[in-house]
């Protein structure tokens, strides 16, 4: 199989920015119609005559969202990319960062509003949502960003055009920003811009849960269950990590380091 060299990579880290301001639009709902699909609907009815909770749309949003978070989580278990025959293709890390986007694209235009009762307006809010609620968002924002522009190649596999076949890339646990802060920058990201967005609608709720239902065991569970302990890949050097960073929430210790004025190892191994 002969895939162009750096095109898959690239081609992801184009691709993301286009969904990632997509994305944007359409959890602010379309503050300045450019056009699009949108989080609440379009039009909001009065109270006797909207639609509180539409099951239907509850159920295709689920439906919706597996699109992108099925499919994501399949290709990244080492069973699947083996059935597949890409493990330890150097095109491995590239597709999946190229189907990734697409497929959460995909999940976005395919939401429905279960509710029209009510809708959020970005360009309504007062001072003080502004700033907590988009002082965390745009720390959120940029955390996310971080992660893409300092380690293009561990998000996209931007170099693995450069791999033999057969060759892989340096295993090596990852301890310097942005994972210095957090475990999981990029899942810790969206659930703060979830759930910090000042909406709070019907819509915003489902899909905040979706995002946490999903994101929550995928890192926990399965992602650093190849990591740590006995059986995992790094054993011994990610339970020491694991007891130093959170994995959502910066830690005292995390940000201690950050700051330049390290602090004694946490004893307890709590994750949040």
């Amino acid at each position: 199989m002969i895939i162009p060299a750096p095109l898959p990579g690239c081609s992801g880290f184009s691709l993301v920015h286009f969904v990632y301001l997509y994305w944007l639009n359409f959890i602010f709902n379309d503050p300045f119609g450019i056009g699009g699909n949108t989080m609440d609907s379009r039009e909001v009815l009065p109270s006797e005559e909207c639609t509180h909770f539409d099951p239907k749309a509850f159920v295709s949003n689920i439906g919706a969202f597996l699109i992108f978070s099925a499919t994501h989580s399949l290709l990244a278990r080492t069973v699947v990319k083996r059935f597949l025959g890409l493990e330890g293709k150097p095109y491995e890390r590239p597709l999946f960062a190229f189907l990734s986007p697409i497929t959460w694209f995909l999940s976005i235009y395919g939401w429905t509003p279960i509710g029209n009762c009510s809708r959020f307006d970005i360009l309504n809010i007062g001072l003080t949502q502004v700033l907590i609620s988009g002082g965390i968002f745009l720390l959120a924002n940029l955390y996310l960003l971080g992660l893409f522009y300092v380690m293009p190649d561990h998000v996209f596999g931007t170099s693995r055009y450069k791999l033999a076949e057969g060759e892989e890339p340096p295993h090596e646990l990852l301890t310097t920003f942005p994972y210095n802060l957090v475990r999981h920058p990029a899942a810790s990201s969206f659930l703060w811009m979830y759930w910090v967005l000042p909406a709070y609608t019907v819509n915003h709720l489902q899909l905040a849960a979706l995002w946490t239902v999903y994101i929550i065991p995928a890192t926990l569970l399965f992602e650093e269950g190849g990591l740590r302990g006995a059986e995992g890949e790094f054993g011994d050097a990610y339970e020491e990590y694991a007891s130093k960073v959170n994995a959502f929430t910066p830690s005292k210790h995390a940000i201690a380091n950050v700051l330049g004025c390290p602090v004694g190892q946490r004893t307890d191994r709590k994750s949040a």
